[in-house]
């Protein structure tokens, strides 16, 4: 199996920092790599050289571009969601959202961001930033997809003050039209 490893550099994202400002809960916007996973047999002695079963099957760049970026603008929405103490987007998919939300930290919102009634609320630990390494396994065009996302931990108090770091693996698969179907959180321990 042929992986190749590409830093999504920029990707019409602005590279500094957001200013962070407490009290407020944090709009996320992770730094994305990408990783590629070949699973043609071609080359792997599977199948005699030359025969059908051998044939290389080239990479749709388009493809795999499109999915990295969806996944990129998805684990944004949700870590930003997780802010808040939303699970909308997960609840969206098959995966268990109340299921999802104690394994990844989510719990009743917890402080108020404004004297108002019904204003916004947060809870108390923020993701602040993430990084996301993006692993996309292909035949031709993207099958299934592994995002690892390193989140960096502030509280709503003092966003930019790190309290620690927590690792979360999200599995999806994509179909042939290209969507992504989020299937499973793995929380590291």
């Amino acid at each position: 199996m042929l992986a190749t490893a590409v830093v999504l550099a920029g990707c019409g994202r602005d590279d500094a920092a957001p200013e962070l400002e407490p009290g407020q809960p944090v709009g996320v916007t992770g730094r994305a790599g990408l990783a590629t996973y070949n699973l043609s047999t071609s080359g792997t002695l599977v199948f005699p050289g030359g025969s059908d079963g051998d044939l290389k099957i080239e990479r749709d760049d388009v493809a795999v571009r499109a999915t990295a970026d969806v996944i990129r603008t998805w684990l944004d929405q949700v870590l930003t969601e997780r802010n808040l103490g939303l699970t909308t987007t997960v609840a969206a998919s098959e995966v268990d959202a109340a299921a999802f939300a104690a394994a990844f930290g989510i719990t009743t919102p917890a402080v108020n961001t404004a004297a108002e009634e019904g204003a916004e609320e947060a809870l108390a630990t923020q993701v602040t930033a993430a990084n996301y390494l993006i692993q996309i396994a292909y035949l031709g065009q993207p099958g299934w997809a592994l995002a690892r996302v390193e989140s960096v931990l502030g509280t709503l108090d003092d966003p930019d003050t790190e309290i620690g770091r927590r690792l979360d693996t999200f599995l999806f698969a994509v179909d042939e039209a290209g969507d992504i179907e989020f299937l499973a959180l793995e929380v590291a321990p």
